[in-house]
């Protein structure tokens, strides 16, 4: 009997109380059901617990993601579904207390290389690049809901119904807690409602970066006070010099031995699995040595992945290595034995309404002085309630600190299940209401695109988006094809596109700004467009930027820039690339529903470039010769108007010969649906106003009359072979007689009907996709003109 009252006493917070008898210790594995039940044994009841934590926390996700709810808070709602809160002592089969303290373990252990990885990701040089606004929403973010909780608790220990020392000294500490905000968490959050890199997300961030600073600071001097008080007044002065030891021979040892063994690496390939496990050993050892010097291991390994530098090589090696196996496998089981822990019934105590007050009024200041310090910086107060509401998230971090808590007796068991309970009702909510008031688009997705056929400008202001090498010399072919001249000149904003892996914090930055990583991965992006430069005089001008961001999100970045600039179009690669004899070499679907982001919500033109077959040098030579040959086939419509001033402009470079082929139906008096006779006498007029403006013999014109999709098919075969780059407007009249059967067959919607069917062509080419406004606003603008 006294092992088990060792064991409860041990553990009793963990266990509730409940006296644990003796139990056998050959109970590891079953012999199966026809000896006993194999749920009295460990491995079945681990395994089948995983299971159902998996499958009941991926089911609430995926009931509640329609409205904006992250991860964790779907994690701790299935563990609260499956545990005895809901299901009483029914769990007692599935979840029994001899096995729970072996799910904690297992879970626990996932939850310090988690906590690791995210300190790797958390990038401190960009403290000093934190405005003035964002220190001031930050402090007062932290300061002002501190003075609101902590006044109100005073002023309820005043009465004659005061709380206990032991709720007493767990309140004030979760007051504390409420107060801060984790970089991690709001993070994770803005990612999850791909709000990463917008403006709002942005200033989110860098505010958390200072609450997290300021909560790091206090902390440290209220355990010194603490254990003061509580213990031996002696205590601070030899255990600040141990840790100050200790997190010396983390940085100074500990930190090169790390790098070291990542540099052992080549570039672009994977960690070797004897370099991996040895950082993994590290990672340990400092979560040992941290639990000794009674800083936790979570805290001693999230220090250290501060320590080491964010993205790549090491941090996205380490994301690649780790992230799937910890977020998707072993944080949801920690996370739900949260949700298993949070005994709900406790919050029926009369003291809990109390308790929730102080609560309340921690969340009101939060509000308050996010709110107050963002109005004094001119932000306006939808956006500063977004604000406001993504600095009362919590997540990961703050579950891990409850958990420690109610195991050192700090908070009781009441106060966890009522913090519980106020972190999953405020993110579900904040999650909600931030999702449906704030969208990122709304600053620069407009009615009335900018485009080039209205562009007043003396020169061309083009953004281009290079994700990748491969994508640099047919878009430098395009901009000489585009003839910048002294008279009009072109300005080019070069925008390279890395996909954020290893960090947590997404940026949008000019060149001289770019870290040492980048700009290596820059250098020879740079260096061919800094001889574009050179080999046009000044006719074209470059500014480079970079943007590191998820995928699901970059449209944001390179929308804005486009609004900033004030470019007239925007040039993206397609998604595929060819090689020999028209070969796919690679497909990158998240390239593609970028380019289908930046399409919907550009505020200007878009074009698509398609790149097929070898790239041909378009610089003027001396004797002039035709050795590029452009085809821009024109059915009608805006898109296609676009495409022809984009063509008008081509063709006046000494080297280009321009075809304009425009498809006229057979049956011209046939009703086509959607266009009207305002689009063909715009058609009209654009094709009248592109012949008077063109002064060459370098242009051929021609009009094709065709009966249907088919016929349409045969002209364009004719011309594959004869032509170097076509360009061709994305959308037009679904119901046209020109492009008709062709919509049932189309691969890529991206590129419109016509674009679809020249990119699976068997021929070497290039195809420029120009979109000037997406159809259904097109549709919504005529719709109004009509009314």
């Amino acid at each position: 009997m006294s092992n088990s009252q060792e064991l409860n006493r041990t553990d009793n917070n963990y266990i509730s109380n409940n006296l644990v008898t003796c139990q056998y210790f050959n109970v590891i594995h079953s012999y199966g059901i026809w000896h006993h039940n194999p749920l009295q044994s460990t491995t079945p009841v681990l395994l089948l617990q995983m299971v159902v934590i998996f499958l009941s926390t991926r089911a609430i996700y995926f009931l509640l993601r329609p409205f904006h709810q992250t991860t964790v808070m779907a994690q701790i709602l299935g563990g609260a579904i499956i545990g005895p809160s809901i299901l009483g002592d029914d769990t007692s089969t599935l979840f029994p207390m001899r096995s729970r303290h072996i799910l904690r373990t297992f879970a626990e252990f996932g939850m310090i290389l988690h906590i690791f990885v995210l300190g790797v990701q958390i990038d401190l040089g960009l403290i000093k690049h934190i405005r003035r606004r964002a220190v001031a929403i930050g402090f007062f973010g932290c300061l002002i809901p501190l003075i609101f909780g902590m006044s109100s608790f005073r002023l309820i220990q005043q009465q004659k119904s005061r709380f206990g020392v032991e709720s007493a000294t767990g309140i004030a500490a979760s007051v504390a807690a409420n107060s801060m905000t984790s970089l991690v968490v709001v993070t994770s959050v803005l990612k999850e409602l791909n709000m990463l890199n917008s403006e709002l997300g942005r200033l989110a961030s860098s505010a958390a970066m200072v609450s997290d600073i300021l909560s790091w600071i206090t902390c440290m001097i209220l355990n010194g006070v603490s254990d003061a008080y509580n213990s031996n007044p002696m205590k601070p002065l030899y255990m600040f010099p141990s840790l100050f030891g200790f997190y010396c021979t983390m940085f100074f040892l500990l930190r090169p031995l790390t790098i070291w063994i990542v540099s052992k690496t080549a570039e672009g390939e994977s960690m070797k699995q004897s370099h991996f496990i040895s950082i993994i050993c590290i990672v340990l050892g400092v979560g040992f040595v941290g639990t000794c010097f009674g800083q936790g291991s979570f805290l001693g390994c999230f220090v250290f992945g501060l320590c080491l530098p964010d993205g790549p090589p090491l941090g996205t090696q380490l994301v690649n290595k780790l992230d799937f196996f910890t977020s998707g496998f072993l944080i949801p089981v920690f996370c739900a034995m949260s949700g298993i822990r949070w005994e709900m019934y406790l919050l029926k105590e009369s003291s809990t309404r109390k308790m929730e007050l102080i609560m309340v009024m921690s969340y009101i200041g939060k509000f308050t002085g996010v709110i107050l310090s963002s109005s004094f910086f001119g932000i306006s107060f939808i956006k500063a309630s977004c604000l406001a509401f993504i600095m009362c998230c919590r997540g990961i971090p703050e579950i891990a600190m409850y958990c420690m808590w109610k195991d050192k007796k700090t908070i009781t068991s009441q106060i966890f299940a009522l913090l519980i309970a106020n972190m999953v009702i405020v993110t579900s909510i904040a999650s909600a209401v931030v999702g449906y008031l704030y969208d990122p688009s709304r600053r620069y997705k407009l009615d009335v695109r900018r485009a080039i056929s209205k562009t007043k400008q003396n020169n061309l202001r083009i953004l281009v988006c290079i994700n990748k090498e491969e994508n640099m010399n047919p878009i430098i072919s395009l901009l000489e094809a585009s003839n910048p001249t002294r008279n009009f000149p072109i300005t080019a904003f070069v925008l390279q596109l890395i996909e954020l892996k290893g960090s947590v914090t997404a940026f949008l930055k000019p060149y001289h700004q770019h870290t040492q990583s980048v700009v290596a991965s820059s250098t020879h992006l740079i260096n061919s467009f800094a001889q574009l430069e050179r080999s046009y005089h000044g006719n074209i001008v470059v500014q480079h930027f970079t943007t590191i961001a998820p995928y699901a999100s970059m449209h944001d970045d390179v929308c804005t820039l486009a609004l900033d600039k004030r470019a007239v179009i925007i040039i993206v690669p397609f998604h595929k690339q060819w090689g020999v004899n028209c070969l796919v070499e690679s497909s990158e679907l998240p390239i593609r529903a970028l380019n289908g982001n930046i399409l919907e919500k550009a505020p200007c033109s878009v074009g698509v470039l398609v790149q097929r077959g070898k790239i041909k040098s378009i610089r003027p030579t001396f004797d002039f010769q035709l050795s590029y040959h452009i085809v821009m086939l024109f059915v009608g419509g805006a898109d296609d108007r676009e495409a022809l001033a984009y063509s008008r402009l081509m063709v006046e470079h000494p080297n280009i010969s321009l075809t304009v082929v425009w498809f006229v139906s057979s049956d011209p008096d046939t009703s086509s649906g959607i266009e009207t006779t305002d689009d063909r006498d715009l058609d009209n007029h654009a094709f009248d106003e592109f012949k008077d403006s063109v002064v060459t013999k370098k242009i051929t014109l021609r009009v094709e009359i065709v009966k249907d999709g088919i016929g349409t098919t045969r002209v364009i075969q004719t011309l594959t072979e004869n032509f170097d780059l076509f360009i061709v407007g994305k959308n037009h009249d679904p119901c046209s007689k020109v492009t008709l059967g062709l919509s049932e067959w189309i691969e890529y919607p991206e590129l419109g009907i016509i674009g679809d069917t020249l990119v699976n062509s068997s021929e070497e080419f290039s195809v420029l996709v120009v979109q000037q406004q997406p159809q259904e606003i097109r549709h919504k603008s005529k719709a109004f003109t009509k009314s």
